[in-house]
């Protein structure tokens, strides 16, 4: 059986990746590379062969050493790593040099071409998680109000161009005014910083680049993002429809009923 390599963050993408290949007749090789991977993974692969988060050529020997030709970097890592220059490797290190004032897609984008001059082939995230994007539409039975689209259509506009300049993915809205914008700490961190600074009814667009890669990531949205906007009791989740993860949607659109919140895929 053909073996495919997972680079592996958080959260439950990487499981459902190693699931994936395995319905397509692969065998998952999984390199988790932070400090909570999920319990999960040894539940789908027999090879798991843990590394650090800047262990670049540590990754790349376990996966030549295994047979493997294709991966995948997936699951959530944290941005702040590039704080942390102690925990690279030295190829690591002369990337995060090199690509510094070039944005985070850039470092990225580097570390994938080290990757591919070793012979290891790093494919898009989608490849085999196409049924995770979904088509444009409201998702939820709870439909958007009239000012409620008026808010996710701007801020997925804002989104977008925020994803343009490589500084993140989310933006938050209320009343057409922009109250929040990610950057380095994440979607649920901004989440509640725009709760508390707009209040109830707030409205959360994410988007990817024009000319997202995705092999580098895939915008992805599940339980802890929709959780995070019903704490501040937000409105809507906006996302683009065939360009982001939507992790377990028939239930997430069940508990976003629960808590009143709409859920809509933007062409």
């Amino acid at each position: 059986m053909e073996k495919l390599g997972i680079v592996a963050g958080m959260g439950e993408l990487p499981v459902l990746m190693a699931q994936a290949a395995i319905d397509y007749g692969r065998s998952p090789v999984v390199v988790p590379i932070t400090k909570n991977p999920s319990e999960r993974l040894a539940d789908v692969s027999s090879e798991i062969y843990p590394a650090g988060i800047g262990q670049i050529q540590k990754v790349t020997r376990i996966f030549l050493e295994s047979g493997v030709r294709e991966i995948v970097i997936i699951g959530k890592i944290h941005k702040s790593v590039l704080l942390r220059p102690f925990l690279l490797d030295s190829t690591a290190a002369k990337i995060l040099a090199s690509t510094r004032k070039k944005g985070i897609r850039a470092s990225i984008a580097a570390v994938i071409d080290s990757f591919e001059s070793k012979g290891l082939s790093v494919i898009e995230q989608h490849r085999f998680l196409e049924g995770l994007m979904p088509k444009a539409g409201v998702l939820s039975k709870k439909q958007p109000t009239a000012s409620e689209w008026k808010d996710l259509r701007y801020g997925m506009q804002l989104a977008r161009q925020v994803a343009n300049l490589d500084i993140g993915q989310t933006v938050i809205v209320k009343s057409l005014l922009p109250i929040a914008i990610e950057a380095i700490e994440g979607t649920d961190a901004a989440i509640q910083r725009g709760g508390e600074l707009g209040g109830k009814g707030i409205v959360v667009a994410k988007a990817a680049a024009s000319n997202h890669d995705f092999r580098i990531d895939v915008p992805t949205v599940g339980s802890e993002t929709l959780k995070a906007l019903h704490e501040v009791n937000g409105s809507v989740l906006a996302v683009e429809a065939k360009r982001t993860f939507v992790v377990n949607q028939e239930a997430l659109c069940r508990q976003a009923d629960l808590w009143n919140v709409s859920i809509v895929a933007v062409e």
